[in-house]
């Protein structure tokens, strides 16, 4: 009874802080994530008042570990970094080996081993994607070319740290003082690369048909509840199975976990009924990273505060922005690409808090990088703010230039210009519907719930399977872009809850629907549907009515 209060104070408590907090953040228009680790060092053993048990804390953010990491496997697309790979790939390991060696001198400055200036360098040297996300969503650069050389050079990043994370028991071992040769060094790192690699191989050759083939059959039963669980047990088998069988971190496998249903037909789906549970263990997480946070190591550790964050805030974007120029960016782009990355975030933690369990770093090591995200989130909308400030002095300088790759391609264009309808249902009527909106120059996005229409599709259409009710899922399908809304389905509940999470999101969007009675076209005025089509009128009408409106549109 005594622990169950101890977790339920800890949650009432934690929950009721962040949200406050997080709601002072939103309104000051900052990242949530400070709200978070405030209230969680509000809670901890280094501030007054209230303290919670941060055993328990750190258990329950294990889970937030796990689910975060499923979420960033789930994102991480090889295609964002074909697309931009002759900056990012370059640029992130040039920006990431200078973080790291500024880092390593400093912390052997302090007199700290290698080991941990190696691990401090590559923690700092990973931005965080929440922060990166947010920033470029709220700015409207998420789909342009910036934003996605920002997005490339995040992923380059990300499989950096990876690879750091299989290495850290390794790192680890030698930061203990086990003497090895060099031959022993450099078997001991190609059997854990090994290793990893069958992981991967298995994973993604019969772990991805097996995933797949119960996934597909679970979605058709059309059962949420038991689709979402089988979402989260599998991420948890594949995390712990991956640590027992072959060795790895569960946060790794947890990685892997979402890359591996990020392959599927469920993906969307699958993202959307995670992401509650992911995020409010997210948040737990980000409470427990704030409770392990000391102030008191700042003042006793001055020195390497003052350079890490001279890294994060100076080197790291100087390092981001002479690169984007030298490979012929404009000034707004460069500028755009160093600011986007001039923080630190879940990433570091995650690296840094295994180093420290590890006892790769002290607990130092892990107060000044949690204090150096919270002062680098906190600057970077400013940041944003400034660009244009910063670009107007900078352009005076005689070796600035814009340059004649820094247009979107012709592809980006069209995408950009070329208007899309969203259509729920592809049936009979929401396959004539699309064929009649690719005639008139839109480009249909689908969303249906028939894992097996899904699954047959033909090649050059956009799909994704899910629930068009809910708003992850129309956030998917980027409804904040679609100019008409066609809801083909009969249910007329099923109707009204679509309708609703499209008008939080797109309040003018243009929404077409069907109903099964003539009668219920009343409701569907009171919830300002501007053209409506009863099935007992005709669902050839519904049909030329829509071919009509993409006509005059």
């Amino acid at each position: 009874m005594h622990s169950s209060l101890l977790i339920v104070g800890i949650l009432t408590i934690g929950f009721t802080l962040a949200s406050l907090l997080a709601y002072i953040m939103q309104r000051c228009r900052l990242p949530s994530i400070l709200g978070y680790l405030l209230a969680g060092y509000f809670i901890g053993p280094y501030s007054p008042g209230f303290v919670a048990n941060a055993d328990i804390a750190n258990q329950l953010a294990e889970i937030g570990v796990i689910l975060m990491l499923f979420g960033v496997g789930m994102h991480f697309k090889i295609e964002d970094l074909i697309r931009v790979k002759n900056i990012a790939i370059p640029g992130a390991i040039l920006q990431t080996s200078a973080a790291t060696i500024f880092a390593a001198l400093i912390v052997h400055y302090v007199g700290w081993s290698l080991e941990g200036g190696l691990i401090i360098g590559l923690s700092i040297g990973v931005a965080s994607t929440v922060v990166l996300v947010r920033m470029l969503a709220d700015n409207r650069m998420l789909d342009t070319q910036k934003g996605h050389i920002a997005v490339g050079w995040l992923v380059v990043e990300d499989i950096f740290t990876v690879l750091v994370l299989i290495l850290l028991p390794t790192i680890a071992a030698i930061s203990a003082g086990a003497t090895f040769s060099g031959t022993e060094i450099i078997g001991s790192i190609l059997f854990v690369i090994v290793k990893f690699c069958l992981l991967a191989l298995f994973m993604f050759t019969w772990g991805y048909k097996a995933i797949e083939y119960a996934l597909t059959n679970i979605a058709r039963l059309r059962s949420q509840e038991l689709f979402t669980l089988t979402i989260v047990t599998v991420v948890f088998l594949i995390a712990t199975g991956s640590s027992v069988v072959f060795g790895t971190s569960i946060a790794l496998g947890a990685f892997i976990a979402g890359m591996v249903i990020g392959k599927t037909n469920v993906k969307h789906q699958a993202e959307a009924s995670a992401l509650p549970i992911k995020d409010i263990f997210g948040v737990i997480f980000f409470l427990s990273v704030g409770m392990l946070f000391n102030p008191a190591a700042l003042v006793t550790h001055y020195t390497l505060f003052t350079g890490i964050i001279f890294i994060i805030l100076i080197i790291k974007p100087l390092v981001a922005y002479l690169i984007t120029l030298f490979l012929g960016y404009s000034v707004n782009t460069a500028l755009t690409v160093a600011i986007s990355l001039a923080q630190i975030g879940e990433f570091s933690f995650i690296l840094a808090e295994e180093a420290m369990n590890l006892n790769v770093i002290p607990e130092e090591g892990f107060d000044i990088l949690v204090a150096c995200a919270l002062i680098s989130i906190s600057l970077n909308p400013l940041f944003f703010q400034m660009i244009g400030s910063f670009e107007s002095v900078l352009q005076k300088l005689p070796f600035h230039k814009r340059a004649k790759n820094d247009l979107p391609s012709p592809m980006e264009v069209k995408e950009e210009l070329s208007p899309k309808v969203l259509v729920v249902g592809f049936g009979p009527i929401g396959q004539e519907v699309s064929r009649i909106a690719k005639d008139a120059g839109f480009v249909p996005v689908i969303i249906e719930q028939n894992i097996d229409t899904v699954s047959n599709i033909e090649e050059g259409n956009i799909i994704l399977f899910g629930d068009a009710g809910d708003s992850n899922i129309l956030k998917n399908a980027r409804i904040a872009e679609v100019s008409h809304l066609v809801i083909t389905i009969p249910d007329t509940k099923k109707i009204v809850e679509i309708i609703h999470a499209a008008q939080r999101v797109n309040p003018d969007i243009t929404i077409i629907t069907r109903v099964q009675y003539i009668a219920e076209q009343p409701l569907m005025e009171m919830l300002n549907v501007h053209y409506i089509c009863a099935e007992t009128e005709s669902l050839k009408a519904f049909v030329s009515l829509t071919r009509r409106l993409f006509a005059e549109a």
